[in-house]
């Protein structure tokens, strides 16, 4: 495996893969152009077509290609990140604007555009406001989620906080009027004669038909390129291509990200950014905590090799200079579990141990050498000090039977990079200026996060974004009329 800090860019002039104008193929669902067409039905997607409803839209269908809504939203574990005094200071401490700006512009390597950065965050308190008008309800602590540097993460009282924002903001769409189209998948804009959209060809993913589907405005929700190997390949070739995805770990071909919107975009002339930067984390193994400081990373030879709560990539190359490929992952009884504890449990990729012998044992590991490296460990914990691996955070020691174990790897998370977009979420040109009445939002753009993604900001961006996109597209579509 081979660092990924070193990710090389493919590089080809976007503008060159497709014609400015864009003809219409096959019959037309409508007579009357929608308002507002969103493309993807995940966080973005789902805030944008919302959104656009209650700016005054009149017609808005959400287009899914797929059988189901929610896309990576539905299986993420719903951690987001906002900017929320009163939440701090509930939980006796303070956040600013300013620090959760420099958590996420360092946090991705500095290469983030700022202008989104300062966007996003400036939108995320309203935000909080929004998803518990759509019906969301949020646990009133606050928690850091992983590699997101400051507790500053919120989630639902349900286990399965993911689900519930699609389930919760589904419901509220289709309580507005929004119309969701199934197995409808986008294959290319339609553009008119001035450069501005004028629609989307989709295909029927159930009968294979071709339709156009005019309207006034599109936003593109469409999610990010993981599952795309071409895309992969070309943009981020040192990313080892035996990696899967972490929306469907050993079935690739289901994860819906296969960067169609990119494509789409692209065609039509938009630009991309920072399309070299892609993500890899643990997730569908041993690991069953949806926040850092409470579990320990062994190699298979029951050696700990790096700070479980430094970033993902630092966690990546430190497992690649092991030579390894998996390791363990441990935590005991007192820490609070994630969303995913009883499917792995059930599934047996997360099992229990009530001493640590016998944790040795399962593991096939030394239970002298094992008991050692708990001791130091915990010791560490206690004091707060890691002479090992410099870690400072520390929520409690691992003491306390059961000791729940299970092995883990790396698979594609998020792709920070996709369509080039201006903090009003309108799509920008290869050349220059926008794409009229084009918007975008979520992992199909790009600019926001920089080389890293950190911990609850993928749901921060989306709902963020895809509420601006909504309320834009949606102005948009009123000037038109």
């Amino acid at each position: 495996m081979t660092s990924r800090r070193t990710l090389v860019c493919g590089i080809a002039a976007a503008g060159a893969l497709g014609p400015a104008v864009l003809h219409a193929t096959g019959a037309p669902v409508t007579d009357t152009p929608y308002d507002v067409i969103v493309l993807g039905s995940g966080a973005a997607g789902l805030a944008a077509a919302i959104s656009a409803r209650e700016a005054g839209a009149a017609r808005v269908a959400i287009l899914e290609k797929t059988a189901i809504a929610g896309g990576h939203t539905l299986v993420s574990s719903g951690m987001v990140n906002a900017y929320d005094p009163y939440g701090q200071a509930r939980m006796a401490r303070r956040d600013s604007p300013e620090q959760f700006f420099r958590d996420t512009f360092e946090g991705g390597g500095q290469l983030g555009d700022p202008d989104l950065i300062s966007r996003m965050i400036d939108g995320s308190e309203d935000m909080l406001r929004w998803l518990r008008s759509c019906g969301v309800e949020f646990d009133p602590r606050l928690y850091e989620a992983y590699t997101g540097v400051f507790p500053r993460a919120h989630k639902t009282i349900w286990a399965r906080s993911g689900a519930e924002y699609v389930t919760k903001l589904l419901a509220h769409a289709r309580a507005l009027g929004v119309e969701v189209h199934y197995r409808t998948r986008g294959e290319r804009l339609l553009l008119g004669r001035t450069g501005a959209v004028e629609g989307v060809v989709a295909r029927s993913t159930a009968t294979n038909k071709t339709e156009t589907w005019p309207a006034r405005s599109v936003v593109i929700a469409t999610g990010g390129f993981g599952a795309s190997l071409p895309l992969r390949t070309r943009w981020a070739p040192e990313m080892p291509s035996e990696l899967g995805t972490t929306y469907s770990p050993g079935r690739m071909a289901e994860d819906p990200s296969t960067g169609d919107g990119i494509r789409m975009a692209t065609l039509a002339g938009a630009a991309l950014t920072g399309m070299e930067h892609l993500m890899a984390i643990p997730f569908w193994g041993g690991r069953v905590l949806d926040y850092p400081g409470a579990e320990i990373f062994l190699t298979l030879d029951g050696d700990r090799f790096t700070d479980e709560t430094a970033a993902w990539d630092v966690v990546f190359d430190d497992l690649a200079r092991t030579g390894g490929t998996e390791f363990w992952v441990i935590t005991d009884s007192r820490s609070r579990k994630g969303a995913t504890f009883a499917t792995k449990v059930q599934q047996g990729l997360v099992e229990s141990a009530e001493t640590l012998d016998e944790l040795a044992t399962r593991m096939k590991i030394k239970p002298v050498k094992l008991r050692e490296v708990m001791a130091r460990y915990n010791e560490a914990a206690n004091t707060q000090t890691d002479p090992e691996f410099g870690r400072t955070r520390f929520l409690q020691d691992l003491s306390k039977p059961p000791f729940y174990f299970g092995r883990e790897r790396f698979e594609v998370h998020y792709t920070c990079g996709g369509i080039a977009i201006t903090p009003e979420a309108e799509v920008k040109r290869e050349e220059e200026g926008i794409i009229p009445g084009l918007y975008a939002a979520g992992e199909t753009t790009g600019g926001v996060h920089g080389s890293f993604r950190l911990g609850g900001n993928g749901l921060t961006d989306a709902f963020v974004f895809g509420r601006i996109a909504g309320a834009n597209a949606a102005a948009f579509a009123s000037r038109k009329n």
